[in-house]
Protein backbone atom coordinates (compact mmCIF):
# COMPACT_ATOMS: atom_id res chain seq x y z
CA UNK A 1 0.00 0.00 0.00
CA UNK A 2 2.80 2.40 0.84
CA UNK A 3 4.55 1.74 -2.49
CA UNK A 4 1.44 2.82 -4.42
CA UNK A 5 1.29 6.20 -2.65
CA UNK A 6 4.96 6.90 -3.49
CA UNK A 7 4.31 5.96 -7.10
CA UNK A 8 1.39 8.40 -7.49
CA UNK A 9 3.36 11.24 -5.88
CA UNK A 10 6.20 10.67 -8.33
CA UNK A 11 3.85 11.15 -11.29
CA UNK A 12 2.42 14.43 -9.95
CA UNK A 13 5.44 16.62 -10.55
CA UNK A 14 3.87 19.69 -12.24
CA UNK A 15 5.34 21.73 -15.06
CA UNK A 16 8.95 21.39 -16.02
CA UNK A 17 11.37 24.18 -16.90
CA UNK A 18 10.50 24.11 -20.62
CA UNK A 19 6.76 24.24 -19.99
CA UNK A 20 7.16 27.18 -17.60
CA UNK A 21 9.29 29.02 -20.15
CA UNK A 22 6.56 28.48 -22.77
CA UNK A 23 3.83 29.73 -20.41
CA UNK A 24 5.88 32.83 -19.53
CA UNK A 25 6.64 33.54 -23.20
CA UNK A 26 2.96 33.33 -24.22
CA UNK A 27 1.87 35.48 -21.27
CA UNK A 28 4.61 38.00 -22.08
CA UNK A 29 3.48 38.24 -25.69
CA UNK A 30 -0.11 38.96 -24.68
CA UNK A 31 0.99 41.53 -22.11
CA UNK A 32 3.17 43.27 -24.70
CA UNK A 33 0.26 43.26 -27.14
CA UNK A 34 -2.07 44.71 -24.50
CA UNK A 35 0.40 47.44 -23.51
CA UNK A 36 0.70 48.51 -27.15
CA UNK A 37 -3.00 48.35 -28.15
CA UNK A 38 -4.91 49.58 -25.09
CA UNK A 39 -3.50 53.15 -25.25
CA UNK A 40 -4.59 53.40 -28.90
CA UNK A 41 -8.17 52.55 -28.03
CA UNK A 42 -8.08 54.85 -24.99
CA UNK A 43 -6.96 57.71 -27.22
CA UNK A 44 -9.77 56.96 -29.66
CA UNK A 45 -12.23 57.26 -26.78
CA UNK A 46 -11.02 60.85 -26.34
CA UNK A 47 -11.54 61.48 -30.06
CA UNK A 48 -15.12 60.19 -29.71
CA UNK A 49 -15.62 62.40 -26.65
CA UNK A 50 -14.37 65.40 -28.61
CA UNK A 51 -16.93 64.76 -31.34
CA UNK A 52 -19.68 64.36 -28.75
CA UNK A 53 -18.66 67.66 -27.19
CA UNK A 54 -19.31 69.35 -30.54
CA UNK A 55 -22.91 68.15 -30.62
CA UNK A 56 -23.63 69.10 -27.01
CA UNK A 57 -22.01 72.55 -27.22
CA UNK A 58 -24.09 75.69 -27.17
CA UNK A 59 -23.63 76.34 -30.88
CA UNK A 60 -25.20 74.31 -33.67
CA UNK A 61 -22.75 72.27 -35.72
CA UNK A 62 -24.21 73.57 -38.99
CA UNK A 63 -23.56 77.16 -37.98
CA UNK A 64 -19.93 76.66 -37.00
CA UNK A 65 -17.19 77.30 -39.54
CA UNK A 66 -14.66 74.63 -40.44
CA UNK A 67 -11.94 76.55 -38.58
CA UNK A 68 -14.07 76.73 -35.43
CA UNK A 69 -14.74 73.00 -35.53
CA UNK A 70 -11.07 72.17 -35.99
CA UNK A 71 -10.11 74.64 -33.28
CA UNK A 72 -12.55 73.16 -30.74
CA UNK A 73 -11.39 69.63 -31.52
CA UNK A 74 -7.75 70.72 -31.27
CA UNK A 75 -8.34 72.31 -27.88
CA UNK A 76 -10.11 69.19 -26.63
CA UNK A 77 -7.19 67.06 -27.86
CA UNK A 78 -4.70 69.31 -26.09
CA UNK A 79 -6.58 69.25 -22.79
CA UNK A 80 -7.03 65.46 -22.89
CA UNK A 81 -3.47 64.70 -24.03
CA UNK A 82 -4.23 63.25 -27.47
CA UNK A 83 -0.72 63.21 -28.89
CA UNK A 84 -0.77 61.11 -32.03
CA UNK A 85 -0.73 62.76 -35.40
CA UNK A 86 -3.68 60.81 -36.85
CA UNK A 87 -6.60 62.43 -35.05
CA UNK A 88 -5.20 65.95 -35.25
CA UNK A 89 -4.46 65.96 -38.97
CA UNK A 90 -7.37 63.93 -40.31
CA UNK A 91 -10.27 66.18 -39.32
CA UNK A 92 -12.52 66.69 -42.34
CA UNK A 93 -15.71 68.72 -42.50
CA UNK A 94 -18.16 68.10 -45.34
CA UNK A 95 -21.27 70.19 -45.78
CA UNK A 96 -24.41 70.11 -47.85
CA UNK A 97 -27.32 72.53 -47.83
CA UNK A 98 -28.63 71.56 -44.38
CA UNK A 99 -26.19 69.22 -42.67
CA UNK A 100 -22.56 69.04 -41.65
CA UNK A 101 -20.49 65.86 -41.41
CA UNK A 102 -17.31 65.84 -39.34
CA UNK A 103 -15.08 62.83 -39.92
CA UNK A 104 -11.96 61.83 -38.07
CA UNK A 105 -10.80 58.70 -39.89
CA UNK A 106 -7.24 57.72 -39.12
CA UNK A 107 -4.96 54.80 -38.60
CA UNK A 108 -2.21 54.45 -36.07
CA UNK A 109 0.89 52.34 -36.47
CA UNK A 110 2.81 51.19 -33.41
CA UNK A 111 5.88 48.92 -33.40
CA UNK A 112 5.28 45.56 -31.71
CA UNK A 113 8.77 44.07 -31.92
CA UNK A 114 11.61 44.01 -34.44
CA UNK A 115 10.11 44.92 -37.81
CA UNK A 116 6.53 43.89 -36.96
CA UNK A 117 4.08 46.77 -36.56
CA UNK A 118 0.46 46.87 -35.47
CA UNK A 119 -1.84 49.02 -37.58
CA UNK A 120 -5.17 49.99 -36.06
CA UNK A 121 -7.69 52.03 -38.03
CA UNK A 122 -10.49 54.10 -36.54
CA UNK A 123 -13.54 55.71 -38.17
CA UNK A 124 -15.29 58.44 -36.20
CA UNK A 125 -18.15 60.38 -37.81
CA UNK A 126 -20.47 63.05 -36.45
CA UNK A 127 -23.43 63.82 -38.68
CA UNK A 128 -25.54 66.80 -37.65
CA UNK A 129 -28.66 65.12 -39.05
CA UNK A 130 -28.24 62.18 -36.62
CA UNK A 131 -26.29 63.47 -33.60
CA UNK A 132 -27.47 60.64 -31.35
CA UNK A 133 -25.48 58.16 -33.41
CA UNK A 134 -22.19 59.93 -32.94
CA UNK A 135 -18.89 58.37 -33.82
CA UNK A 136 -20.15 55.52 -35.96
CA UNK A 137 -19.99 55.69 -39.75
CA UNK A 138 -23.36 55.79 -41.46
CA UNK A 139 -24.42 52.48 -42.86
CA UNK A 140 -24.20 52.49 -46.62
CA UNK A 141 -26.94 50.66 -48.50
CA UNK A 142 -25.76 47.57 -50.34
CA UNK A 143 -26.08 47.70 -54.11
CA UNK A 144 -26.98 44.57 -56.03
Amino acid sequence: MKADSFKSIKHQRGLGMLQWALVIAVAGFFLLFAFKVIPLYAENRYVESALRSLETGGEQLEQMTDAEIKSKLGKFYTINNVRSVGPTESIKVERDSENALVTVDYETRVPLFWNIDLVVSFQNHLDSSRPGQCCKPAATPKTK
